[in-house]
């Protein structure tokens, strides 16, 4: 089979999303308060193989809005993103969430696609959104992104002097990133915790992930984007971590004015806060506002490299830098954070101690500006030797300090509560770890900081006899196993675990050898449990 490789021009070249009729169809129009919700149906696409009818929902608190966020949909567990922007209806704004997953709502509304178009819709199954052979027409990001632009065609029609925005969230960021690029409607994009994940290479024919990479990726829409960029992401979220973004951003052309944002937690979640920030953002962008303009350096010194970060309109009130050691993979680093301080010339400055071994500093750093918002500088990646010898420590981790640990529940939702991880008094008055989900430390991945000795010793306090897991994840032959010992712990009163190498057991019941490779910590049962004091003994 041929791959016809095409770049993003070449991908559009033909395509004029005003040309064809709308055919509208109104599902439903209705008020409740201050709120109007209007469900349309409309063409996005017609050939011979047969006609997409896609949905979108219009949200607004005023007749005629002035600024549109359009929310990509290409998949059910974004639906909270779409229904989380009140805050941006108090401000005027008009929110759709333009349907392309073919799964109906709870009022039975979604895209219709025909049979030949089934390969682009959840109803009918998961698609393969890195499919691009025999060219990346047949993609379907190429035909989401179309139906996305048919949709920017009808809110023309209805509202015709409205600014237009679009929002992607995970898989859909690259759908954004499309219509950003190709579409000169578009006044902003925001793409939050963008999975940018390179296409599967099978059999060792790379063809079908160049032509992906080449027509559709973010990266390539990335270099055609001309409006106001705002990229959100989670340290360590799998596919969208900080490197990867870097890869992005990169691509961005030096005139195009662009904000990263990087969110606490790590595991792929967002809060109130965050979205605040992109409310606050886009308010600012599409009313033509600048952004900060904040660049990261580095440079090696005897033991230690040193990082400065710049702003040239001296809008920065705080800077903390974040650094992870050599290249433990994106979801497994531990972040290690360093307060920034002012210095005379108005830059802000950290030292990163370096140790024997160590290949490279992965770092960025978030700055808190006038006005409360916090944004963050492009990735930094630095090569580093130095013979300074490595610190050891058996302590590991305690309730003091509780960085290490986070609320691991990325396959439940996007929004993040206050109660999804947090320090608590067991009922005993002993603080310990609670989270929802499940509890997760990447702090092993510093190899060389922490000296393992015979056994890992943690306290666990559970409110009635029950079985305990302590998973880790570690890193053999290049893969990444998974190591669980099964414990007992009494009820109503904190137990002791004390864990040797051969206590940790593949499903196959395969004992693990020793300690190294050692990337992180899983705690799966968090119901009615509480944990503290994490020691190399």
């Amino acid at each position: 089979m041929i791959i016809k490789f095409l770049t993003p021009v070449q991908l559009w070249q033909d395509f004029d999303p005003q040309a064809a009729p709308l055919d509208m169809a109104i599902a439903y129009n209705n008020e409740e308060g201050d709120l109007r919700r209007k469900g349309v149906y409309f063409t996005a696409e017609t050939s011979e193989e047969g006609q997409i009818r896609a949905f979108a929902e219009i949200k607004s608190s005023v007749a005629q809005p002035k600024r549109i966020l359009v929310s990509v949909l290409t998949e059910p567990e974004q639906r909270p993103i779409s229904d989380s922007f009140d805050e941006l209806l108090k401000r005027g704004f008009a929110v759709v969430t333009v349907d392309v997953s073919g799964i109906p709502d709870q009022n039975d509304n979604a895209a219709k696609y025909p049979s030949a178009y089934a390969y682009a819709s959840f109803a009918a199954g998961k698609p393969d959104r890195f499919l691009a052979t025999p060219s990346a027409k047949h993609s379907p990001v190429f035909l989401w992104a179309k139906i996305v632009r048919r949709a920017l065609t009808l809110l023309e029609y209805l509202y015709p002097k409205a600014t237009l925005a679009v929002l992607g969230t995970l898989s859909a960021a690259d759908v954004a990133w499309q219509v950003a690029a190709m579409d000169r409607r578009i006044s902003a994009l925001i793409a939050l915790l963008g999975d940018y994940s390179e296409p599967p290479v099978l059999e060792e024919d790379s063809s079908n992930a160049d032509s992906y990479i080449m027509a559709l990726s973010a990266k390539s829409a990335a270099r055609m984007v001309r409006c106001p960029c705002l990229v959100a992401t989670s340290a360590n979220q799998h596919g969208g971590d900080v490197k990867k973004i870097g890869e992005v951003i990169h691509q961005i052309p030096e005139n195009v004015p662009y904000t990263i944002a990087v969110t606490p937690r790590l595991n792929g979640q967002i809060d109130e806060a965050d979205l605040l920030s992109t409310y606050k953002w886009l308010d600012k962008a599409l009313r033509g506002e600048k952004t900060p303009d904040l660049s990261l350096t580095s440079s090696q010194e005897d033991g230690f490299v040193r990082f400065v970060l710049h702003e040239p309109s001296g809008s920065v009130r705080a800077a903390t830098l974040h650094v992870s050691y050599n290249n433990a993979p994106a979801e497994y680093r531990h972040w290690h954070e360093f307060p920034m301080k002012k210095q005379e010339d108005g830059t802000y400055a950290a030292d990163v101690p370096v140790w024997a071994g160590d290949r490279e500093v992965t770092s960025y750093a978030t700055a808190t500006i006038s006005g409360g918002m916090t944004f963050a500088a492009k990735t930094v990646c630095t090569l580093v030797s130095s013979t300074r010898p490595y610190h050891t420590s058996q302590f590991l981790l305690d309730t003091a300090s509780d960085h290490g640990f986070y609320s691991d529940n990325s396959g439940e939702t996007f929004i993040s509560h206050k109660d999804d991880f947090r320090i608590a008094e067991c009922p005993n008055g002993v603080p310990g770890f609670a989270g929802k989900g499940v509890l997760r430390t990447n702090i092993l991945s510093e190899t060389g900081r922490y000296e393992t000795a015979s056994s890992l010793h943690i306290s666990v306090y559970s409110k009635s006899d029950s079985t305990v897991r302590v998973c880790l994840m570690k890193a053999e032959d290049d893969r990444i196993i998974r190591y669980t010992a099964l414990c007992e712990a009494e009820g109503e009163e904190w137990t002791r675990l004390s864990l040797e190498t051969d206590d940790f057991k593949t499903e196959e019941l395969i004992p693990m050898k020793d300690w190294e490779g050692l990337l992180g910590i899983i705690l799966p049962d968090t119901d009615d449990k509480y944990y503290n004091n994490f020691l190399w003994m």
